[in-house]
């Protein structure tokens, strides 16, 4: 990492213009170029914003393929097929990128007094080292941003960085609770919230939630359950609060940029069939009303020439029989149904979106059934776990734009509301899998269950995997491959296949 942390002495800073709206993602100021000491605080928080949301978004773009949201339209050794994978752009982001921008961030912070940009601080280094342990176990932390000092930090544990990670989010509220203590508050330059603590609050509890539920067999299902309901009781009550970050026809949404290929052929994705298989009424989740063809969202983000693009908008009827047909993950098969450009998460303005209500009321869904004696295999749970089901839904269909009659025929099939005494695991988890659709949050669920066909009905290893991995689901990502080569003592000393459990997932 001689190069990746170096850069915390001289910050290689994306200077966001945040005053005007059209210039806020220009990035090009040219490394070592602006020296840390010589930019405002108001400049350095969009660019930790961005980099946050910018970084979650290259390892979605791996992540969504191994849960099987999309499939590669590749047949050759890739992450579709499970080969060996280092999500070096990821890794690149958060470490030359993210970490020193939330570093100086936070010593701004700190040399200023206020208090709201430092907490503001504390929950983006949470959520991207979060989410960087998550994905490789053991990472550079302790070490990582300290320039010259150390060209050769250290693995941190995984269980050591997520103690931190939580004590960061606590931080975080205990400073969001008081006024700002200088005269320099978050504004414009909040590219999520505005400035406003109590939605960063919202975040922080509900990331703490999701935080903790990873912990589940470390801590136990019943402990687990009940710290999560309490982290989720002060966070997110409306689609309003959700973490993401908007876009505009001029600094464009980066799956729209991915899809731009669409319009010469050119394409890298399709969606997967395992995704369809959950929506589209068929032998894997039929409906019980005939009536009832298809899942009322996926018209709204899956992209299919039956539907003109009035229709979309109109949302189409959910009557209607349509063909929707995926790839095969691991064939590199091509399909009609894509991404595509004019769907939520992928128009030119859509938004990155990154934690959500909806992902919360699934979350509070789970421990409620964990709390009352659930498991993957067992039927029934309490009416919270079916009030917060079905909350989860109507959010992500609200959220979605899915028009109100429509919403309420799915919800009302039985197949959908089974009530009480017949809601099961996997129910919960279908919708949380197609609420969270293009995130990389899937990955983590798949593994706290173990690839259970009984959580996550119909799971299956994608075609032609590596044969490396011995017929395993992978469970991690190697480490970048810059590291090998800038870090070697310590990549080597903490290198392990992509089969091997994190210490969460043992």
């Amino acid at each position: 990492m001689k190069k990746i942390f170096k850069i915390a002495t001289v910050l290689t800073l994306a200077i966001s213009v945040y005053s005007c709206s059209d210039n806020y993602y220009d990035t090009n100021t040219p490394s070592n170029a602006v020296s840390s000491e010589s930019v405002g605080i108001n400049n350095i928080l969009s660019s930790s914003i961005q980099y946050t949301m910018t970084a979650q978004y290259s390892a979605a773009t791996s992540l969504a393929q191994v849960d099987q949201h999309i499939a590669s339209a590749f047949n050759d050794q890739n992450i579709d097929k499970h080969y060996q994978s280092s999500l070096d752009e990821y890794w690149r982001l958060v470490y030359s990128k993210a970490l020193p921008n939330i570093k100086v961030l936070e010593e701004k912070a700190t040399a200023t007094n206020s208090s709201h940009y430092l907490a503001i601080a504390k929950v983006l280094r949470a959520v991207n080292i979060g989410l960087t342990t998550d994905l490789h176990g053991d990472v550079p932390y302790s070490e990582a941003t300290l320039a010259a000092t150390n060209f050769y930090p250290k693995y941190d544990a995984q269980q050591v960085i997520y103690t931190d990670v939580i004590k960061l989010l606590d931080e975080a509220i205990v400073l969001f609770s008081s006024p700002n203590t200088s005269t320099f508050n978050p504004g414009a330059d909040d590219l999520i919230y505005g400035g406003k603590a109590a939605n960063w609050t919202k975040a922080a509890y509900t990331f703490k939630a999701r935080f903790q539920l990873h912990l589940m067999k470390v801590n136990g299902a019943n402990a687990t359950a009940t710290a999560v309901l309490a982290s989720l009781s002060k966070g997110f009550t409306a689609n309003s609060d959700d973490f993401q970050l908007k876009y505009n026809s001029v600094n464009t949404n980066p799956w729209y940029q991915s899809q731009l290929g669409l319009s010469t052929g050119n394409l890298t994705f399709y969606i997967s069939n395992h995704f369809i298989s959950y929506m589209n009424g068929g032998t894997i989740f039929p409906f019980a009303s005939p009536l009832l063809t298809m899942d009322p969202r996926m018209p709204l983000l899956v992209d299919l020439s039956t539907y003109s693009s009035a229709g979309i908008s109109a949302g189409p009827d959910p009557t209607v029989v349509v063909n929707y047909v995926g790839s095969t993950n691991g064939t590199g098969t091509s399909s009609k149904t894509k991404i595509g450009t004019q769907f939520f998460y992928s128009k030119i303005d859509s938004p990155l979106v990154y934690l959500t209500y909806a992902e919360a009321k699934f979350m509070e869904a789970e421990a409620q059934f964990l709390l009352s004696g659930g498991t993957s295999t067992s039927v029934g749970t309490n009416a919270a776990a079916n009030a917060a089901y079905l909350a989860g839904i109507s959010a992500n269909m609200d959220k979605l734009g899915v028009v109100v009659a429509n919403k309420n025929t799915y919800l009302a099939d039985a197949s959908i509301a089974k009530g009480v005494a017949a809601l099961e695991l996997k129910d919960i988890m279908r919708q949380k899998f197609i609420a969270l659709f293009l995130n990389p949050e899937v990955f983590t669920d798949y593994r706290r269950y173990n690839f259970s066909t009984d959580a996550f009905k119909n799971l299956t290893k994608p075609a032609n995997t590596d044969p490396l991995n011995e017929g395993k689901w992978i469970r991690r990502f190697v480490y970048s491959s810059n590291e090998r080569g800038a870090n070697t003592a310590n990549y080597n000393l903490n290198f392990k296949p992509m089969i091997s459990p994190i210490w969460w997932d043992k």
